[in-house]
């Protein structure tokens, strides 16, 4: 068993920039970049491997030959769809339906999503919600007269924040902010505005306010204020659990030597990194063992455990795959990372 290297796909949006070519090191041949898919078996955009005894093959492509890779909790569908996102101009403002709608009537799963801000300019704001109750009237006059503004909730963005997205939620990323998505395997996405712009082609882009309007929380959005997230510190790192739904887990880790980990037969795990380096392996030597390890995920740092087993470099912008069942894992390095299972 392997840790994976995937191939991000970028993608040109026109609110797009150069951040993630010039941060995180991506090569894609786009002027406006704006998101780039890290972790991807969706159709609309499929990540390759980069390394090992799959390389060159898609993420899609290893897991109909390893379903066992995905975990015991799911059933061939792989769940998740990972990103960093550059906002050099704002999102349209949308939303997304749920699963019962999106299944029935797009063909695809719904999208609850949640985004960590990487970065964010002084006073660079978000979308979340409603101001105060709206009805379908409403907001079909707010678009038509374009005053949609004056019913949205605006959120001052900082670095470090993390915001909680379910289905139905109206929202949108303002300007000048750069952040990691973590959402379900969806690209199911209904624009409410936009501004009135237009596209390369002098456009104006697709509004899907029917659409919207039928999977849209019209109440006041929920409370959005960044609460204490409590922090956990080990020898070698921190962790700090910063969102967990039905759909997803992630968490922040901070290493300031390494850490050692479980990857349990329920599901992978991914590594966003987005800071620092390290490498990272699995024990092979350590057998079945780590199964009764009492299920921790981070174990305490061990300075000795280094073997020849198969490691793998990674740096800011990289994304790992870890399949299920992998056992115990070490990594070494100053970096700071995402940590995402389901």
């Amino acid at each position: 068993m392997e840790i994976m290297k995937l191939v991000p796909v970028g993608k040109e949006r026109l609110w797009g920039g150069r951040r993630l070519k010039k941060e995180f090191g991506k090569t894609f041949d786009i002027d406006c970049l704006g998101e780039s898919w890290e972790c991807s078996v969706h159709p609309d955009g499929e990540c390759m491997i980069a390394n090992g005894s799959f390389e060159g093959q898609t993420l899609s492509r290893v897991l109909k030959i390893k379903p066992e890779y995905i975990g015991t909790k799911f059933s061939g569908c792989f769940p998740i769809l990972a990103k960093f996102i550059d906002a050099n101009r704002q999102l349209s403002v949308q939303v997304h339906p749920g699963d019962e709608y999106a299944r029935i009537n797009e063909h695809d799963n719904g999208k609850t999503e949640m985004w960590y801000v990487l970065d964010a300019d002084t006073d660079a704001c978000l979308i979340y919600g409603f101001a105060h109750p709206v009805n379908e009237d409403i907001l079909r006059k707010a678009v038509l007269d374009k005053t949609l503004d004056k019913h949205l909730q605006k959120i001052p963005v900082r670095k470090g924040d993390v915001y909680y997205i379910p289905a139905g939620t109206v929202h949108g990323i303002g300007a000048g902010i750069l952040l990691a998505e973590i959402q379900q395997s969806s690209n199911v996405t209904y624009r409410v505005y936009d501004y009135d712009r237009q596209d390369k082609d002098g456009n104006k882009r697709e509004l899907h306010l029917e659409k919207a309007i039928k999977v849209l929380n019209m109440d006041v959005s929920q409370d959005v204020s960044q609460g204490i997230r409590l922090i956990n510190y080990y020898p070698g790192c921190s962790r700090q659990i910063v969102c967990r739904c039905k759909y997803f887990d992630v968490e922040k880790v901070e290493a300031s030597i390494g850490f050692d980990f479980s990857v349990l037969e329920t599901s992978f795990q991914l590594l966003m990194c987005f800071d620092g380096s390290g490498e990272v392996w699995i024990d092979n030597d350590f057998g079945e063992h780590w199964k009764n390890d009492n299920h921790r995920d981070i174990m305490p740092f061990s300075a000795n455990c280094y073997d020849n087993s198969f490691h793998i470099n990674f740096s800011k912008g990289d994304t790992l795959f870890i399949p299920a069942s992998a056992g115990r894992c070490h990594l070494r390095g100053k970096c700071q990372l995402l940590k995402v299972r389901c």
